[in-house]
């Protein structure tokens, strides 16, 4: 898990050069990160790989989390090949996503009212949503573009289950192991 830090920090450093992310408040940085960067992280990990799977991540992943997850995965990671042409799109994703203030199941039922700025977190996701959707416009007609749409949003809800079950099974494995503190935080394993 450690070792997955290297590729959460490169996303993060990817959100600390969008201009709207450096204006909000820290705390509202901070939740936005710690709340959705796991269930997203994946699509930085489609773009970074150039959108072929990681050697080894079918034996690494199948003895960590098991065959069946590993194929669910493998099966998720497989359908973003469809924008291999068009790697903008994943990009712009990720910056939508993250700008997102319930992507993730609330850990405590405060959590939507802890956020400082929400409007302003709104805003910008409508902002590179509408970018989003003009840039889909310009390479395909309405209806493409639509389901480009829901193949992205079908995805991404794939993934938060996928993550969901990664969580638990790493919160109910971390006894005895050293995880560093990006890694507890992202998979809320402090308070």
């Amino acid at each position: 898990m450690n070792e997955q830090s290297f590729i959460h920090q490169l996303l993060i450093d990817f959100y600390k050069r969008i201009p709207e992310f450096n204006q909000l408040d820290l705390k509202d940085r901070i939740l936005l990160i710690k709340f959705n960067l796991i269930k997203i992280v994946h699509l930085h990990c489609i773009l970074i790989n150039k959108f072929e799977e990681p050697p080894l991540m079918d034996v690494c992943m199948t003895n960590w989390m098991g065959a069946d997850f590993h194929c669910r995965m493998s099966r998720a990671y497989q359908c973003f090949q469809r924008f291999k042409e068009h790697p903008l799109i994943l990009k712009l994703a990720l910056i939508i996503f993250i700008f997102t203030v319930n992507l993730s199941a609330p850990v405590h039922l405060n959590l939507f009212d802890d956020y400082r700025n929400r409007k302003d977190i709104y805003l910008v996701q409508e902002f590179y949503t509408t970018v989003l959707w003009r840039y889909l416009n310009s390479l395909y007609d309405e209806n493409h573009a639509v389901i480009t749409m829901d193949i992205i949003m079908r995805q991404i809800l794939h993934y938060q289950e996928l993550m969901t079950i990664m969580e638990e099974h790493i919160q109910n494995q971390r006894q005895g192991h050293m995880i560093n503190e990006l890694e507890l935080s992202l998979f809320r394993l402090t308070i």
